[in-house]
């Protein structure tokens, strides 16, 4: 399996906008997969600013195999302020997925002793409101091979950031509610707690798996704890926002 070649591909798919028209070589096992996930963020050219956390509810995890959610590089370039008109590119998926984000203020580097949840929130310094644009480099829908998922980046876009707010590890962010809706009509709603019971135990997951991986965070990194609600398609022409109960709203125009 060339695996520098792979990545390369996924990484000019993603430059480009286009997708493949087929997968590049047989599904990979998941240690593969991450290493083209990898030899991707290698060839991308663009530092990485954040991470996307997928599958964070048990039913996605049964849906696609595994036991544990998967996480994507953001990339310089593809993290938007609130009410940035985005177009949709050829082939898209244009997914939006409504999700707390959060902002480190401190670096957590790759170790052997797995972090603490205390010390993973001590190392967070806002917390914010993120609309994610979901869409794929490879052939397919969004329900795939978690192996594919994982080679991919796990299919972000990118993520649209509303305005920050100091992170205080006491917040109910597991509480917190939003309402999504598309041209000022709700669409749908849902709960922190949606995702691995709150973005506290996300970013706990998040902080091991990368330093296991040798990655590390990073202070400044934007990372996008997973989808709370149903997911919006974003329809050419239309207005989507997500507005939290109290971290206020984030939206983004779909460019017709």
């Amino acid at each position: 399996m060339e695996i520098e070649t792979i990545g390369r591909a996924l990484a000019e798919a993603r430059r480009t906008g286009r997708k493949l028209e087929e997968y590049p070589c047989v599904r990979p096992d998941m240690g593969e997969a991450l290493a083209i996930q990898g030899a991707m963020t290698a060839a991308m050219g663009a530092p990485v600013v954040g991470w996307k956390v997928g599958l964070t509810s048990l039913r996605a995890q049964e849906l696609c195999g595994v036991d544990a959610p998967l996480a994507g590089p953001l990339f310089e370039g593809s993290v938007w302020d609130s009410g940035v008109e985005i177009a949709p590119v050829e082939g898209d998926l244009g997914i939006l997925e409504a999700e707390i984000g959060l902002r480190m203020q401190a670096d957590l580097p790759p170790r052997a002793a797995p972090y603490e949840r205390a010390e993973v929130l001590a190392a967070v310094g806002e917390v914010l409101p993120v609309i994610e644009w979901v869409n794929k480099r490879l052939p397919g829908g969004i329900r795939d091979a978690a192996e594919w998922l994982a080679a991919d980046g796990v299919i972000n876009r990118g993520v649209i950031c509303g305005a920050g707010h100091p992170f205080n590890p006491d917040r109910d962010l597991a509480g917190e509610r939003v309402t999504v809706r598309r041209d000022d009509v709700a669409v749908t709603e849902g709960v922190g707690a949606n995702a691995m019971g709150g973005p506290d135990a996300v970013i706990a997951w998040l902080a091991n798996d990368l330093s296991a991986r040798g990655i590390g965070l990073r202070r400044g990194d934007v990372v996008a704890t997973g989808l709370i609600c149903d997911v919006v398609h974003a329809v050419p022409g239309a207005r989507i926002e997500a507005d939290f109960m109290t971290l206020g709203p984030v939206a983004v125009a779909v460019a017709g």
